[in-house]
């Protein structure tokens, strides 16, 4: 990559000025004795100390910096919209152009295009061993390019007229370039005619320019790679589409569908909604399109990825190193457009049952998604005023914190049989190992009886459920209500024999079971000794208690020293349950990736064997209950509709790519609208 851009475009704005003539008839600008020599890189050219009071006119075509194309005479080097060489007369209208301008206290724009001398040579415009510029070449580019700068700010209007030149005095070939109005039709801003330009304005000079003068090769590389963006994207859509007719993604879209709001208006169902009604379903749609990211679609979204990154990075070397990244707002565009896939296909399915399977929506939308709807609607239940509107956001919230109580038991459930399964594999068979697999295995029961409702549990259940919560409690979760004698008996018992197994740190066993219990780097006595003090300070607050229910003053007096002693320990104790909860949601992410790793190679598996039966018919397993009455067709649109598609697709070839297809997608949304009606 080279050290500097192929092409910079920098741009100052002044008021239009009637000395821009004067400033073409001083000696030293037509001086061609010091006229600069492309060969050598030398000049003597003295730059005024303020070009803007001199003439922006006479300087961009004073000959010093100058020289016309080689065969012409008779002309001025200055082109504009509509000439390459401006004629006598030609450069006459241009200035009293601009006379008008300044009259009118019209805008002055002063922009200059400079190239990289390396990427003119690359390009075959400049030849460095005769000292030759192809003048010509750059001018139409400039040509082309400036029109759609203009109309990017709402410029392409009769009153708007530009001149340029190219300068051959620096060791950059360069255009200044000139922009003004007869008439100005900008807004005003504190008076006077807005002067900056937009950011994709001054981008999109750059671009044309780039596109209209690079060589042969070089343009077929970025159309090609343009294609294989496409191609891949399309890819990444196809293979949603597959997916949303498998099995699997039956009782899922379910969910999606229960939880869409009934709008009149179908095509609200968009990713770009943000209204409190559609949170639940967006959240839905959004983790379908993410588990498919990260496993099915998996291997032409990474393609996808690094084809953009190419782009980007060939950007940076024709444009600068301030480009910025483009890969996190594509990774948004492609999340919402195959979103707006999902709500297309669900528009199709006409009125199915009414059931209300509302738990089964909140489990499936998982514990991220559930606290962030919980939030949503806690905004809405703070700003609501109609009672009856909050009791029903309370009940809401209510039962999907419930929900989430169950979903993160579920976790520590399947994690411990996830550790119980490891030890058996990996650790070595001894009296440890067996200690610490009876551990997680009561862990795991207790886990098990506490998703048994209270009312539902047998007397079975509650004599043990009580056996192991008095061992496994967390300590912080005892009331003072609750503790005695007994339970701090049973649990400092456990502790110690718990101890003297983990502290063996040497044995694989033990080196597993503290990996994935978070607490390989845990001073394990501390973390005993502490949990020790907080029952035992609670036993002493609950003993004061009933020393001295009938002296309150005393009572306090003796509990204030514990409940300062004990408020500091349960931050202490926080703590270190913060860092175990750290270790151990890194230890899940590394096992997520690995997964992933194993479900992409399956994926690798099945488009191979895809590929060699060709003539497989498709299974159908469409849902008579729903996916039934989905359309096989995820994009389809009525015949007029398409046309109209074909037709804005080679009408945008060089847009970007998800610009063009946010505008089709319009187009394939109000023709839905059309289908259903």
């Amino acid at each position: 990559m080279t050290e500097t851009p192929d092409i910079i475009y920098t741009q100052q704005f002044v008021a239009a000025n009637v000395q821009y003539l004067d400033y073409s008839e001083r000696e030293e600008a037509v001086d061609l004795l010091n006229d600069f020599d492309l060969e050598t890189g030398e000049s003597n050219i003295q730059h005024d100390v303020d070009e803007n009071l001199a003439g922006y006119l006479g300087y961009t075509d004073r000959k010093a910096a100058t020289k016309l194309e080689d065969g012409l005479t008779g002309v001025y080097p200055t082109f504009t919209q509509d000439s390459l060489n401006l004629t006598h007369k030609q450069h006459h209208e241009l200035a009293d152009k601009i006379r008008e301008a300044q009259k009118n206290k019209s805008m002055l724009w002063q922009g200059v295009v400079s190239f990289n001398p390396d990427f003119l040579e690359r390009a075959k415009l400049y030849n460095p061993e005769i000292g030759v510029v192809n003048q010509r070449a750059i001018k139409r580019a400039v040509q082309k390019a400036i029109p759609e700068m203009l109309k990017q700010e709402e410029l392409n209007v009769p009153e708007t007229f530009w001149w340029a030149d190219v300068h051959l005095n620096t060791n950059h070939v360069h255009v200044h370039v000139g922009i003004s109005q007869i008439k100005n039709t900008r807004p005003l801003k504190f008076g006077e005619p807005k002067g900056t330009f937009q950011t994709k304005s001054l981008k999109k000079i750059k671009s044309v320019v780039h596109r209209e003068v690079e060589d042969k090769i070089s343009r077929e590389h970025d159309i090609n790679l343009e294609k294989k963006i496409d191609e891949l994207k399309k890819d990444v859509v196809d293979q949603l589409k597959e997916n949303l007719q498998q099995q699997q993604q039956q009782k899922i879209l379910e969910q999606i569908w229960y939880a869409l709001p009934n709008y009149k208006d179908k095509r609200r169902w968009r990713a770009s909604n943000n209204s409190y009604d559609f949170r639940e379903a967006k959240l839905l749609a959004g983790k379908l399109v993410d588990d498919l990211l990260k496993t099915d679609l998996n291997q032409d979204y990474k393609k996808y990825l690094l084809a953009i990154k190419q782009k980007d990075s060939d950007n940076r070397e024709k444009y600068g190193q301030n480009i910025s990244d483009s890969i996190p707002k594509k990774q948004k565009d492609l999340h919402d457009y195959l979103m707006n896939r999902v709500f297309d296909e669900l528009k199709k399915v006409n009125a199915v049952s009414t059931k209300n399977n509302f738990s089964e929506r909140v489990k499936w939308l998982g514990i991220e998604g559930n606290n962030e709807l919980i939030e949503v609607l806690s905004k809405q239940l703070k700003n609501t005023k109609s009672d009856i509107k909050a009791k029903k956001l309370k009940k809401e919230i209510g039962i999907r914190k419930y929900y989430v109580g169950i979903l993160i038991k579920e976790n520590k459930n399947k994690n411990y049989l996830d550790q119980i399964s490891e030890l058996k594999e990996k650790g070595l068979k001894n009296n440890f190992q067996d200690y610490l697999i009876n551990d997680l295995q009561e862990k795991y029961r207790l886990g098990v009886l506490q998703l048994i409702p209270r009312n539902k549990r047998d007397n079975d259940n509650k004599t043990e459920y009580q056996k192991l919560i008095n061992k496994h409690v967390d300590v912080s979760q005892i009331s003072v209500k609750k503790i005695n004698e007994e339970i701090v008996a049973q649990k400092n018992q456990y502790l110690d024999e718990w101890l003297k197994v983990v502290k063996n740190t040497k044995d694989p066993n033990v080196q597993i079971y503290l990996k994935n219990q978070g607490l390989k780097n845990v001073n394990l006595p501390e973390y005993v000794d502490l949990q020790k003090r907080i029952m035992q300070a609670k036993l002493a607050i609950k003993d004061n208690n009933k020393k001295y229910a009938d002296n309150i003053s005393l009572r306090n007096q003796k509990n204030g020293k514990l409940f300062k002693e004990l408020k500091e320990d349960y931050e202490q104790l926080k703590n270190i349950n913060s860092k175990i909860d750290l270790n151990q949601t890194q230890i899940r992410l590394n096992q997520a990736n690995n997964s992933k790793n194993v479900s992409r190679q399956k994926n690798k598996s099945k488009s191979l064997a895809k590929k060699e039966n060709t003539e497989r018919k498709p299974k159908n397993s469409v849902s008579p209950r729903l996916l039934s009455k989905l359309s096989s067709a995820l994009t389809s649109v009525k015949k007029e509709g398409q046309e109209r598609i074909n037709a804005l697709r080679r009408n945008l070839d060089k847009e970007d790519d998800f610009e063009k297809q946010d505008r089709i997608d319009e187009i394939e949304t109000e023709t839905g609208r059309s289908m259903e009606r």
